[in-house]
């Protein structure tokens, strides 16, 4: 395993087949009424690809970034060799505890850009140095500036490499976070990671055990609630978890496609008051990361993870005996009682936060902070 130190610098051609690919783009019909109810709303869209061409500037996105120190770690899982991509922000604290944070679809490192400062210096935020972490935030195989696998892979696969690559950095008993898919590839961390000693999540669905069937009144409404949330939310997982590769033919093609993809998820997944997103997201925030998947030209190989995970199943009985802590957003859309998560995890701390959906440390950093450090303390 070879550690090499990485900053981003992108192709100014790349960052110009971009602008040209916008400004060339061809906009659908629009159709009457609730302007988000069949998709992305043209005028939404259209709101951000004008600050996109005249305020958003990559190239300061980019500066302020590379801030941050980060790292390639070339790693083999299974015989296939993988680099990962990782910020490596060091604890300024008398013991930091090690956290490995991974993000999902349709998100990037960048979702935890906002966070890293308060975890790893707490008393340049007015917080205890005695709190400080160690914050590495990898991006996922087939996602960002991490390498692209040869064909689909899943969780389990990603968990391995990144394991690895923490052990190859030097850190032997970390914490795993995180949310949607990184909350799966956390699950195999606590069950299998042989640095990992205990896990925080914020996505109860991520990694269950096989046998774990709905029984109590709540637990059967739980997954009636899920259901009708996947009849109108899950026709993008169809898609991607059979055929990725046709949708990719357009999406590499179509920057306008690809945000279009990703700005719906952001609106349809976050908690808004009024449906406002600017309420909650910055413009440049979900900028940086729609194009985190255009400059690495990632759209394609991302959407693969979904079709890697249906070879890659939870061991029958298989249950994450580690200590797992569970931060409940309220703004999710899976969200279950704790005795149906129990059946997957050993839960030793639940907490119900006051608001947030499915990005929770892009919509509310402070609350996430707060809960990952409380769960962090009782670790110590």
């Amino acid at each position: 395993m070879t550690v090499r130190p990485f900053r981003i610098d992108m192709p100014q051609q790349r960052l110009d087949w971009i602008t040209r690919r916008i400004d060339e783009a061809a906009w659908p019909d629009e159709a009457a009424g609730d302007p988000w109810a069949y998709g992305t709303s043209p005028a939404a869209l259209r709101d951000l690809v004008s600050y996109w061409r005249d305020h958003y500037d990559w190239r300061a996105r980019e500066a302020a970034i590379n801030r941050f120190d980060q790292v390639l770690v070339d790693v083999e899982v299974d015989g296939e060799r993988y680099s990962v991509h990782l910020i490596h922000a060091v604890g300024k604290g008398p013991a930091p505890k090690t956290v490995v944070v991974s993000h999902g679809w349709p998100g990037s490192f960048v979702e935890f850009l906002d966070i890293i400062g308060p975890l790893t210096d707490p008393a340049a935020y007015g917080g205890d140095p005695a709190d400080a972490m160690t914050v590495l935030v990898p991006s996922l195989l087939g996602y960002g500036f991490s390498s692209k696998p040869s064909r689909p892979i899943g969780p389990r696969t990603i968990a391995r490499a990144f394991d690895r690559a923490v052990a190859a950095l030097g850190y032997t008993d970390y914490v795993a976070q995180g949310g949607d898919w990184g909350s799966s590839v956390s699950g195999w961390l606590g069950y299998e990671g042989a640095g990992c000693s205990a896990i925080h999540i914020n996505f109860a669905f991520g990694w269950t055990n096989p046998d774990a069937q709905p029984e109590t009144p709540g637990e059967i409404a739980a997954m009636q609630s899920l259901g009708e949330v996947w009849r109108t939310e899950g026709g993008y997982m169809v898609v991607q978890s059979t055929k990725p590769v046709s949708l990719s033919y357009a999406m590499a093609d179509s920057p306008l496609g690809v945000a279009a993809w990703i700005l719906e998820k952001f609106h349809g997944w976050s908690q808004l008051p009024d449906g406002d997103l600017w309420a909650v997201h910055s413009r440049e925030r979900i900028l940086d990361n729609i194009m985190v998947y255009l400059v690495t030209d990632t759209f394609g190989t991302a959407s693969w993870l979904y079709r890697g995970v249906l070879d890659e199943p939870v061991p029958a009985g298989a249950r994450v005996e580690k200590p797992v802590s569970v931060a409940n957003f309220p703004g999710e859309g899976a969200l279950f009682p704790r005795s149906w998560v129990e059946k997957s995890y050993n839960v030793v701390r639940w907490t119900e936060l006051p608001r947030g959906g499915h990005f929770a440390a892009m919509e509310q950093p402070g609350l996430f902070v707060e809960d990952l450090r409380g769960f962090v303390r009782t670790l110590r």
